[in-house]
């Protein structure tokens, strides 16, 4: 019941039921799903992006943009996009064009009169709006991962439900520079039967340089996905699979290239009584380099949400954890380890009631930069600036309305 209740009463990269069921006016939306960072990125003058929603005036929340200085942590500007339905970002990076500014998906419930859209909004280095653009607008859609192409273009990975008695499949988008589609991509198993529906849906994507993308999510999964499989999978440049490799139960949240050529993941696995985070490493074909995934927690429930290789060759990874360790009731968890996988050492911060790590980056001064949110003393958007030991500079972590 524990992992249920992470999945479906909190706003995460996982179920997104709080808040794109959500198209209630504020006042009816529960508070502590009205503010979250779920992605950061470094912007070109070395200050931070974050992506995510914030509480809007007259309905739930909206999809948000705030950009933040490394230095200080004072917000420099704070931006919302959206309609008269509620919003998201999940992901967001910087533009491909060389002015400065950003791209970020997730979902609008704007286009499609109350049900999820996949939104992609292009914003200058000011967060000004260029362009607000939505795509299958006749199904059930969110944008979960973006990446730019080195020759042009974006492509965006989610997933999609095209109807309320079918799957819910893999979803690509290849974008060119200004939006326009070039193609697009469903790709998932089929159910035997109308009542137990196959879910699955992408979280992560990098491109590959060598050629075609890796993808990372879960896929098979049942009603509240818990059953699915992490899986890698290679996909052409045209979006055509090449390979997929499953690696237990649970979902793959985030992954990076490694500078050895390989591939490393992170996210949640199942296990008989509990949900542990996971780190594994595999080949450029998805071979595990490692003889298992290596796994992180205790007794309750972790997860690991976003990852980084360290410059020193090792690994990062923020998540959230059950154990509150004296602190509250999740708190923010964040883990280093060795080139190897194996823990140097795990950090939980957070208040008296919710806080979650969704985003991760490491800075040019090798500080670590998390996002999330937190219910402790209010909903605020969760930044924090670490060091190498994982001891908070002083001065943070920050909480942003």
């Amino acid at each position: 019941m524990k992992k249920l209740l992470f999945k479906t009463a909190l706003l995460s990269l996982v179920i997104t039921g709080a808040l794109t069921s959500c198209n209630n006016k504020v006042e009816d939306t529960p508070e502590q799903f009205l503010r979250g960072g779920n992605s950061l990125t470094m912007a070109g003058d070395g200050n931070l992006v974050i992506a995510g929603y914030n509480s809007s005036s007259t309905y739930g929340y909206q999809a948000a943009l705030v950009k933040v200085n490394t230095t200080t942590g004072d917000t420099v500007w704070s931006k919302m996009y959206g309609g008269s339905y509620s919003d998201a970002f999940f992901n967001v990076i910087r533009s491909r064009k060389n002015d400065g500014g950003f791209v970020a998906t997730g979902f609008s419930n704007k286009a499609n009169g109350g049900s999820p859209s996949l939104l992609v909004v292009m914003a200058d280095a000011a967060g000004k709006q260029s362009k607000f653009l939505t795509y299958a607008s006749n199904s059930y859609s969110e944008g979960m991962s973006i990446v730019s192409n080195a020759d042009s273009g974006y492509l965006v990975g989610g997933f999609i439900q095209k109807t309320s008695a079918s799957d819910r499949d893999l979803y690509l988008l290849r974008l060119r520079d200004d939006g326009t589609v070039i193609w697009e991509k469903s790709i998932g198993a089929k159910s035997s039967n109308n009542y137990d529906k196959v879910n699955d849906a992408i979280y992560g994507i990098v491109a590959d340089p060598t050629g075609g993308y890796y993808l990372t999510g879960s896929i098979n999964g049942g009603y509240n996905m818990e059953d699915g499989k992490i899986f890698l999978m290679k996909i052409a440049a045209n979006g055509d699979s090449l390979w997929t490799k499953t690696y237990g139960t649970g979902f793959g949240y985030s992954l990076t290239l490694t500078t050895d050529g390989g591939i490393a993941i992170c996210g949640s696995v199942v296990n008989a009584s509990n949900q542990d985070a996971f780190l594994l490493k595999t080949d450029k074909d998805g071979n595990l380099v490692w003889p298992a995934a290596k796994t992180f927690g205790g007794t309750g429930y972790q997860y690991g949400a976003s990852m980084v290789q360290t410059s020193d060759g090792g690994f990062a990874f923020t998540g959230i954890s059950d154990e509150s360790n004296g602190l509250g009731l999740h708190d923010v968890y964040f883990v280093r380890t060795n080139a190897s996988g194996d823990k140097t050492w795990e950090k939980v911060y957070g208040g008296s009631d919710n806080d979650q790590g969704y985003g991760l980056v490491q800075g040019s001064d090798n500080n670590f930069y998390i996002t999330g949110l937190t219910n402790s003393g209010g909903s605020y958007i969760f930044l924090n600036k670490v060091d190498n030991t994982g001891a908070q500079v002083a001065g943070w972590p920050k909480n942003i309305k």
